[in-house]
């Protein structure tokens, strides 16, 4: 007589057991990425053709640009670029001058405000130092002249009025010597004018045309001047100079003494980065901890393929000099412990 022990309870009751245990008990979850180290800031020199050049400078840790120009020179003209010979490929500091640009339009227009402005001054100065009593005498001299000349065509006319009377003279005549007193008799008005201009000072209205034509100039020359200023290119910040292999970058400044490597995490919202750990950035000879206090997380979801990415942000002090922008560290990554079924109820 064979005996068979019934000892398939136990078994079910480990098996509901574990199951329990894997649904419902979170468990921890890691990955591991690759992040690309970059500068923490940047600024570049670049060329857009046709001797249109801009600038950029870049706040990477933070993801936006600090400012930007734009030189368009005037077409026609001789633009040259140089660099400045006395620097190299190497660490150059805030406010170092590296390149700058020469228009002979903007050199011109700069040449010929300044001429234009010394000429006015010129004429202003000469104007505010002039003889007053030479003018008043020339305003005398101008009065009389004209009085004696309105006098003897007066009397020509008179003389004129009589021959008229006599028939001796057509209308004609007459009309015309008439027109000639009225003309000599409007230029003493004018001299009197003049003469009391000078008596009592009137150049002020003069004055100020010459002084508001200076000042509209400067304007001009104060503008034109804050273009070749533009033109002038000085580092904003202190860090490594390099020129790109790229043909429109014509150079790049990069704070190195603080990098920031970005590491994409797979996923399509912020709660999918809950660190519960410090992250680990390792490459050659290189392995550091990194802190919460040390992350930032992009606003945006990036979209490649069929997968959604978030950009994290590590900002990471590279005082030593051991890392270098472009370099490729892995990063260990722990997220949140979740359970089965808190991840079955994420996806459905």
């Amino acid at each position: 007589m064979i005996v068979k022990h019934k000892r398939t309870t136990p078994y079910v009751v480990i098996a509901a057991v574990l199951f329990v245990v894997l649904l419902f008990v979170p468990f921890p979850q890691g990955t591991s990425q690759k992040a690309v180290v970059t500068a923490s800031s940047q600024y570049q020199v670049i060329t857009n053709g046709s001797g249109a050049y801009s600038t950029y400078h870049k706040d990477l840790w933070n993801n936006r640009t600090i400012s930007s120009t734009s030189l368009v020179p005037d077409r026609g003209g001789l633009v040259v670029y140089r660099t400045n010979s006395n620097i190299s490929q190497s660490m150059v500091t805030e406010g170092d001058t590296l390149a700058w640009l020469y228009s002979s339009t903007l050199a011109d227009k700069i040449v010929s405000l300044e001429g234009n402005i010394s000429t006015l001054k010129a004429s202003l100065e000469f104007e505010q130092s002039g003889s007053k009593e030479t003018e008043i005498e020339a305003a005398r001299l101008r009065l009389t002249y004209t009085r004696a000349r309105l006098e003897e065509q007066q009397k020509i006319l008179d003389r004129s009025k009589s021959l008229l009377d006599g028939n001796i003279i057509p209308q004609q005549e007459y009309d015309i010597e008439l027109r000639r007193e009225r003309l000599d008799a409007i230029r003493v008005s004018i001299a009197e004018a003049d003469l009391g201009s000078a008596l009592s000072g009137a150049q002020t209205r003069k004055l100020d045309v010459f002084r508001s034509q200076i000042a509209d100039e400067e304007k001009k020359l104060e503008l034109a001047r804050d273009v070749l200023t533009k033109m002038t290119f000085v580092s904003p910040i202190s860090g490594k100079l390099l020129f790109p292999l790229s043909e429109d970058t014509l150079m790049s400044v990069e704070k190195v003494d603080t990098l920031v490597a970005v590491l994409p995490i797979q996923g399509g919202s912020h709660s999918t980065v809950e660190w519960t750990a410090e992250l680990t950035l390792m490459g050659p000879n290189y392995q550091q901890s990194v802190s919460s206090e040390q992350l930032q997380v992009d606003d945006q979801i990036l979209k490649v393929g069929s997968e959604q990415l978030i950009l994290v942000r590590i900002r990471i002090d590279n005082s030593d000099g051991v890392l270098v922008p472009g370099q490729i560290l892995e990063a260990s990554v722990s997220f949140a412990s979740k359970s089965v079924y808190q991840m079955l109820s994420e996806l459905f």
